[in-house]
């Protein structure tokens, strides 16, 4: 069931940020173009760990040349490094290059674009709209993924699981409405607007928690899980909330944060064998046009469950099914 499952999300995700790779070769292209990959990547060991599993997987094949990008200013270090390397393909490696590269694009409409690859970024769908000549890998993790093994984990019915967002979320949130109610499991949404407030979001989070609910899906969204929210609303909200809290950031399941009792997310060595595959596969047909943005989905995750927060309120796990985790905190 299972895997029908993911077979459906990924055909669904499919469908609605476009599918397919068709593509247009050129010998012109091939004569200009170097064997050089350049990889953009944000600074931090996550992206590092994507970054060498590329390199890695394909060294022998390709001479790569990899900057990290700390602010963003530096959009004409990324025009330098594309005008001197003339790469064959670029790597986009987090948001911050992403978002230079866009701005890199629309700084010179005219030129003609290597392929690229984005990935490690939250909600590259929306990030590589205006960029052109790309496709990427979706660092989200649908929720029925991680509802379906906390059943599994701990046995209880999930029903209902309610989910805190805001407005520019709607389709997201929708989509994932659906691969729930095909395991049977009901996202409880609460709309928020876009723009934050501490007062807001904790009138809300509050009402949520007091529904009648078997979970609660702490969706990734930078500005909702600010330090600052974290601090005066998230945490203190859910103290006394004797209920799975799901989460998409390993780093929320701290002990020391006492905040995510289970998180689901990309393994980010696989996520750059995965994204090192694509890339072998665009340059091996030499695919120089990429005519949609095509979005493919994480093909491996890493589990890691807060044991000492699951005792602390009283939600029993079945012991059998610990084996099949890759991290607990005890």
């Amino acid at each position: 069931m299972a895997t029908k499952i993911m077979l459906k999300i990924v055909l669904g995700l499919m469908l609605c940020w476009g599918a397919g790779l068709a593509y247009a070769t050129s010998a012109d292209a091939t004569s200009k173009s170097s064997d050089t990959i350049l990889i953009l990547r944000a600074s931090g060991k996550n992206f590092a760990e994507t970054s060498l599993a590329i390199q890695d997987d394909l060294g022998d094949e390709f001479k790569f040349i990899e900057k990290v990008i700390k602010t963003d200013g530096e959009i004409n270090h990324v025009e330098d490094y594309i005008n001197s390397i003339k790469p064959r393909l670029i790597v986009l490696i987090g948001n911050l290059p992403i978002r230079i590269y866009t701005v890199y694009q629309n700084q010179n409409p005219k030129a003609e674009y290597p392929p690229s690859v984005a990935l490690s970024a939250l909600y590259v769908d929306r990030l590589i709209v205006a960029i052109k000549n790309i496709v990427g890998i979706r660092h989200e993790i649908p929720a029925v993924t991680s509802l379906v093994k906390m059943r599994e984990l701990t046995g209880r019915p999930m029903e209902k699981v309610g989910v805190l967002y805001r407005s520019w979320m709607r389709d997201y949130i929708k989509l994932n409405a659906e691969f729930c109610q095909l395991e049977g499991i009901e996202l409880v949404g609460v709309e928020i607007p876009n723009t934050l407030s501490i007062q807001k979001i904790k009138y809300h989070l509050k009402h949520l928690l007091n529904k009648d609910i078997d979970a609660l899906w702490v969706i990734n969204d930078n500005a909702m899980l600010s330090s600052r929210l974290m601090q005066n609303v998230w945490v203190p909200s859910v103290k006394q909330f004797s209920k799975p809290v799901i989460v998409g950031v390993e780093g929320l399941t701290a002990t020391a944060l006492n905040f995510g009792t289970f998180s689901v997310v990309p393994d980010q060595y696989a996520l750059g064998i995965q994204g090192a595959g694509l890339i072998g596969n665009i340059l091996d047909d030499k695919i120089w046009q990429l005519d949609q943005k095509k979005i493919y989905e994480p093909l491996s995750v890493k589990k890691l469950l807060n044991l000492r927060l699951m005792k602390k309120h009283n939600i029993d796990v079945q012991e059998s099914m610990l084996e099949t985790l890759d991290g607990l905190i005890e």
